[in-house]
């Protein structure tokens, strides 16, 4: 609202907490966020109202042999073969108007940066 009445900017504003950030890096899984290069790593926070089923309702079944995902509270892991990102199911679809309102992405080493890691 303070942007909207400031600027006259109607834009979505997802705020998290950092102790939210760290408990959420403290539930990755195990095969997000490591230093393997072949992959990239993404943090997907969820915009309430919308919840993990209407992202995956949206954007379908991550294709096995190229993506991974795993929800845990409002967040979605999803990592991927960098070689092979434009033939994974997710990467295109999330940055549609419909579903780009309901998410945000970040990458591994951002929200490690944004916690003091």
């Amino acid at each position: 609202m303070m942007i909207k009445n400031q600027f006259d900017i109607d834009i979505p504003v997802f705020g998290i907490a950092k102790e939210e950030l760290e408990d959420i890096l403290r539930n990755a899984p195990d095969w997000w966020g490591n230093d393997n290069k072949e992959i990239y790593d993404n943090l997907i926070f969820i915009i309430p109202p919308a919840t993990f089923a209407d992202v995956f309702n949206e954007l379908g079944e991550p294709k096995e042999e190229l993506e991974r995902i795993q929800d845990y509270k409002e967040v979605i892991f999803w990592s991927f073969s960098r070689r092979d990102y434009q033939k994974t199911n997710w990467w295109s679809k999330t940055a549609r108007a419909n579903i780009s309102q309901k998410l945000t992405i970040r990458t591994a080493s951002t929200i490690r940066k944004m916690v003091g890691l």
